[in-house]
């Protein structure tokens, strides 16, 4: 939820997207603000969790005034998660109000909220994936300028350490091939080494995706919001391998607060637009490594983390066995 409305704007380039009330933020339609974004699991069923949050915001007279009605305009974006120990839990209308009471600076990382059933490298299938889950990062401009990130990780493709180059979490490398660790580059496995066309159609099929919200205190228009979140995306491809394939709805919203008291305007804006959406890109990145660090395993879906662990003690015993 954001304080006062912002100016909103998105870009999906996923697929196959599952959203709510994406369209108003597109650059030609009237409305400019929105007053919160809801992310969530569940599929389409997740959709729901946004109607909670607008009667939470309505029940506080925050939202559009139109006559005596007040219409809070939340967009949202969901992450198929469904079938990770179970079909039958999916967000609420009541656990998206929770969700927007709740709302503040403060909050769980990792397997929580639209992370909770979360999962990433699933190329070779789920028994070999590894846990995602929601991350944040922020980064500073100076002179009182911040951009900051929040997503949610939940891809089919591996995650790469842009800085370094490091595949960070991916399909697990250690089952049943005797390999000693670690996790696999799937980008070179879908040009080098894909999967039988059955397991790449079952890839697609689990409708894969990474959504999230890149924001800032600047003001922006709706144009220059689009802009901004197609930033977001561009990090999306940085650290995520491959991105954007035929069953992910990987989807970036923006939010500019205008908070800032000397950046507004379009004057004050074209000197600092390209060094936010720089910024934006690195947040973004940060956020999806965020979340992999945050992850913890679920439903018998190790994170990252955990699967090196094991990795390391089963070398050891093996050596020391050997010695």
């Amino acid at each position: 939820m954001v304080d006062r409305p912002a100016v909103g704007g998105v870009d999906v380039r996923g697929a196959a997207p599952g959203s709510r009330d994406t369209e108003f933020l597109h650059p030609l339609a009237t409305i400019e603000h929105c007053h919160g974004i809801m992310l969530s699991g569940g599929s389409a069923f997740g959709l729901e969790a946004a109607t909670g949050a607008v009667r939470y915001l309505e029940e506080q007279g925050r939202g559009l005034k139109f006559g005596r009605a007040v219409i809070p305009l939340v967009p949202s974006a969901i992450i198929f998660d469904l079938g990770l120990i179970t079909h039958l839990v999916r967000p609420t209308a009541e656990d998206g109000y929770a969700a927007a009471k709740a709302a503040g600076p403060e909050f769980e990382l990792g397997s929580a909220g639209a992370g909770t059933g979360a999962t990433l490298g699933k190329l070779r299938g789920m028994d070999r994936a590894v846990k995602g889950g929601v991350g944040t990062a922020s980064v500073s401009l100076g002179d009182g300028i911040f951009v900051g990130a929040l997503v949610v990780t939940n891809a089919v493709g591996s995650i790469i350490d842009p800085d370094t180059g490091a595949v960070v979490a991916g399909p697990r490398t250690d089952v049943g091939n005797g390999d000693s660790g670690g996790f696999e580059n799937t980008l070179d496995a879908l040009v080098d080494d894909p999967p039988p066309m059955r397991d790449l159609l079952g890839a697609r099929n689990t409708a894969n995706t990474v959504i999230g919200v890149v924001a800032t205190n600047a003001g922006l228009d709706k144009k220059a919001a689009s802009r901004f979140a197609g930033a977001g995306q561009d990090a999306i491809t940085m650290a995520v391998r491959p991105a954007h394939m035929a069953g992910d709805g990987d989807t970036v919203f923006a939010l500019a607060t205008g908070a800032h008291p000397g950046l507004s305007g379009e004057t004050a804006i074209a000197g600092i637009e390209d060094r936010l959406r720089a910024a934006a890109m690195r947040a973004m990145v940060g956020a999806i490594l965020s979340s992999v660090e945050n992850a913890t395993g679920l439903g018998g879906v190790p994170s990252a983390a955990e699967h090196l662990a094991q990795t390391a003690r089963r070398s050891h015993s093996e050596e020391a066995a050997h010695d």
